[in-house]
């Protein structure tokens, strides 16, 4: 009986666990991204591949997330209404944030192998965006979410969304590093001009 209610809610049981593992997995990549990002350590390892096995194995968690409901048989949506905002009519503004947020994250985590094309300065002012798509996600999960009110979830969620909320306040609101000071040119030496010769007074004779 156990294997048969498994059977029938396997779409469904799949999708909800690899939205929590996508949550969570993209929790841990903007707490890394922002250790080896910024200045906050000093000293700090190289965390590059890291951030990037994390972000990757976010955006597989996602795919997989949406992908599993197309054979849900009680939702039972459309591709269009797991990919396209405003088309499901299951809860419709959460379903929404959900699908941006994914595709958002989709978008920003694979531009990093676009970079140089992109350029680097332009790359890194479009990567801070990924904070905003990581809260609607978060958001989303709350929202919709069918474990968002078990303690399991809240516990396991705070464990890696705090730091990375802490770590993001501490980024946007700490003190901004001091900006080098700008070298001046040493300024052009005077040319020392003649003395002028004091007029001499003709004594009246």
């Amino acid at each position: 009986m156990l294997a048969a209610a498994v059977t029938d809610h396997l779409f469904w049981i799949t999708s909800r666990a690899a939205g929590t593992a996508a949550l969570l997995l993209s929790s841990l990549a903007v707490c890394v991204g922002l250790l080896f990002g910024g200045k906050l350590v000093k000293g700090r390892p190289d965390l590059r591949h890291l951030h990037e096995a994390l972000s990757l194995a976010a955006i597989v968690a996602l795919a997989v997330h949406a992908l599993s409901l197309l054979g849900d048989s009680f939702l039972h949506p459309s591709l269009a209404d797991i990919t396209i905002p405003f088309v499901s009519g299951h809860m419709r503004l959460w379903t929404t944030v959900g699908i941006v947020a994914g595709w958002a994250m989709i978008a920003l985590g694979l531009s990093y192998y676009v970079r140089d094309r992109i350029g680097q300065q332009r790359w890194k002012k479009l990567h801070r965006f990924t904070a905003l798509a990581w809260l609607a996600g978060l958001a989303h999960s709350f929202g919709e979410g069918t474990d968002a009110g078990a303690t399991w979830f809240i516990v396991a969620t705070a464990i890696v969304v705090v730091p990375a909320f802490v770590l993001l306040i501490v980024r946007h609101l700490g003190p901004s590093s001091p900006q080098p000071a700008r070298e001046t040119k040493p300024a052009r030496p005077v040319a020392p001009t003649r003395p002028v010769a004091p007029v001499r007074q003709e004594i009246a004779r």
